[in-house]
């Protein structure tokens, strides 16, 4: 059993790996801005409980470090376009790097056995999101060198599935952002329209959110100390937009119209693969879910929230 501090736990991979950690009987203590109904419906274990804070109540955070000894800290503000077009740019930074920061140094002075830190792929993007949390990559990976604090970075492709926000999703998230499943799903669903960035043919992984979790379990899990060593979650095999969109249409059995239009701001044309070997090597693990079968778990999820939509416009 560890003793796990989880922030943005409220979050769509937070919910799965709070979740994963549950039934593996560990103790959750979720720290976030807000708290979602799959948080809410998971506190009728006496092992999670929830704490409505921002990463930089540093008085208040401090007093709960000191009764966890495993730290995964998701808290950031996301989004390549959004955060050059939508939120501050002051609050990514000071959120995204400070307060990881904070965080680090509080986990090295009550000697945490493992801090799990997500990042994202190495591409030349100028937005504020891939900025800070390559950024968060270096100082965590500083923090296990020179401070010897045992911090894994996990290097997260397009994760995918149920519970992910979208532009217009009514969870009273404090920040959505557009990710592209969710978004050809209820676009499809809203206006029977999708949009398309530049000529579609850019590339990444596409991970299903079960394959995430799992791994963050093993990881909290194994106590080695993997030094600044990163794990990618990754099959060293990619998909371009068009693929997805061929792959949603195959397993909805559906016609998806495409609008094509310029490539959103702070994000370019690049193809994205990440090396798998890590995470064979030292966890001993293969992603499991194919992208066709993580779209026949995902789909249901927003033809229900499209539902649900409807009926409170009834009301």
């Amino acid at each position: 059993m560890k003793n796990i501090l989880l922030t943005g736990g409220s979050g769509f991979i937070g919910t799965h790996i709070a979740e994963i950690l549950l039934e593996n009987g560990h103790n959750v203590l979720v720290l976030d801005l807000w708290e979602s109904v799959e948080i809410a419906s998971l506190k009728k274990s006496k092992r999670i409980k929830f704490k409505k804070l921002n990463v930089h109540e540093f008085e208040q955070i401090e007093n709960i470090f000191k009764d966890y000894d495993h730290l995964i800290h998701l808290a950031a503000i996301l989004g390549t376009s959004e955060t050059i077009t939508t939120y501050d740019l002051e609050d990514v930074v000071k959120t995204n790097i400070l307060g990881t920061i904070k965080l680090l140094k509080l986990a090295k002075k009550y000697n945490y056995k493992k801090v799990l830190i997500p990042t994202t792929p190495d591409v030349n993007w100028l937005n504020p999101y891939k900025i800070t949390k390559l950024a968060i990559e270096k100082f965590t990976q500083l923090f296990n060198h020179e401070f010897n604090l045992n911090t894994t970075c996990v290097k997260l492709g397009n994760i995918y599935g149920p519970r992910e926000r979208w532009l217009q999703a009514d969870f009273n998230a404090p920040y959505n952002y557009q990710k592209i499943i969710p978004s050809f799903l209820m676009d499809t669903l809203t206006k029977n329209e999708i949009t398309i960035y530049g000529d579609g043919k850019q590339k990444s992984e596409y991970i299903f959110v079960d394959d995430v979790s799992e791994i963050f379990l093993r990881l909290v899990e194994n106590k080695k100390n993997l030094g600044t060593e990163i794990i990618n979650v990754g099959t060293g095999k990619n998909n371009s937009v068009i693929d997805i969109v061929d792959s949603i249409e195959r397993v909805w059995n559906r016609k998806l119209n495409k609008k094509f239009v310029s490539m959103r701001p702070g994000e370019y044309k690049t193809e994205i693969l990440l090396d798998p070997n890590p995470l064979k090597k030292h966890i001993d693990y293969e992603l499991r879910w194919t992208l066709e079968e993580g779209l026949k778990k995902t789909i249901p999820y927003y033809e229900n929230q499209y539902q649900l939509s409807k009926n409170r416009k009834k009301f």
